[in-house]
């Protein structure tokens, strides 16, 4: 090799690519500078695949703790009614099957203790509203209208904050579909009087805690009537933890499923987890 053009190569194959580095020098380099190179470059390979498989870990706990034995059948039963309707209203999916998880374990017959039922646990007053609006009539009864039910009252959760950022108004959404909307809105005008942005999740589960009536001295300043306009709440650690909980679901979900899977087979799917 000439002294004054040295080629110095580097191929490693990865699981989720090939790096190369092509380092051409038109004079001669100090040895010590190549190797140095060398050893930066595999320093970060190393710590690319350290993260992977540190995400492909967290993943494989999810699957086994977060997950009922029977997702995969699950999943592949009701995958076309999500992605129909999602598909409609605009939503991710992955946010919604998230949300039947925590809902429901994907209990079709679920109930809570105020009466919530389902996939989606739709309230029997909710359901009524959604039957109203759209054609379906057996939310409370039917898994596939239930689930129909509940992402078509998250989209009219969703545009309920139009200034919200997109990761703000899914969390803002979610804690509405929870607790409804009146809640957070007496939350956001505590937010508002403290200075906050009431258009981030961050500002409303600071403020939602806010809503019992030991804050009555706050709620002096807040409201002319000395109280909350919807009535003080005192549901809000519920109502944190299933926002905070989905989110995370969510975020496992979108790691696991990363392209768009819009032409994706059931088989396909259900194979991947």
């Amino acid at each position: 090799m000439k002294t004054g053009f040295r080629h110095f190569v580097v191929v490693i194959a990865l699981g989720f690519g090939v790096v190369l580095t092509n380092a051409c020098q038109t004079s001669p380099v100090p040895v010590e500078s190549l190797v140095a190179e060398q050893d930066s470059l595999m320093s970060i390979i190393e710590q690319k695949i350290e993260s992977k498989q540190q995400q492909q870990a967290e993943l494989e706990k999810f699957r086994k703790r977060q997950l009922p034995r029977n997702f995969s059948e699950q999943l592949k039963k009701y995958f076309p009614i999500i992605r129909k309707y999602t598909a409609r209203y605009k939503l991710d999916w992955r946010l919604t099957i998230a949300q039947i998880l925590k809902e429901s374990y994907f209990k079709e017959n679920a109930m809570s203790n105020v009466g919530a039922m389902g996939l989606m646990q739709i309230m029997p007053r909710t359901a009524r509203e959604i039957t109203s609006e759209i054609d379906i009539a057996y939310i409370t009864k039917d898994p596939h209208e239930n689930i129909t039910a509940g992402i078509y009252y998250m989209y009219k959760q969703l545009k309920n904050f139009p200034r919200a950022d997109p990761d703000n108004r899914i969390m803002l959404a979610l804690a509405a579909y929870n607790a409804g909307i009146a809640r957070v809105y007496d939350a956001q005008d505590i937010a508002r009087v403290r200075q906050l942005d009431p258009n981030t999740w961050a500002a409303v589960k600071e403020c939602l805690p806010l809503l019992t009536d030991e804050h009555w001295k706050l709620h002096l300043e807040v409201w002319e009537l000395g109280h909350p306009t919807f009535g003080y709440f005192y549901g809000y650690e519920e109502t944190i933890d299933y926002v905070d909980d989905i989110m995370k679901k969510y975020d496992a979900f979108r790691k696991m499923y990363r392209n768009d899977v819009e032409h994706l087979s059931i088989e396909e799917l259900s194979a991947s987890m």
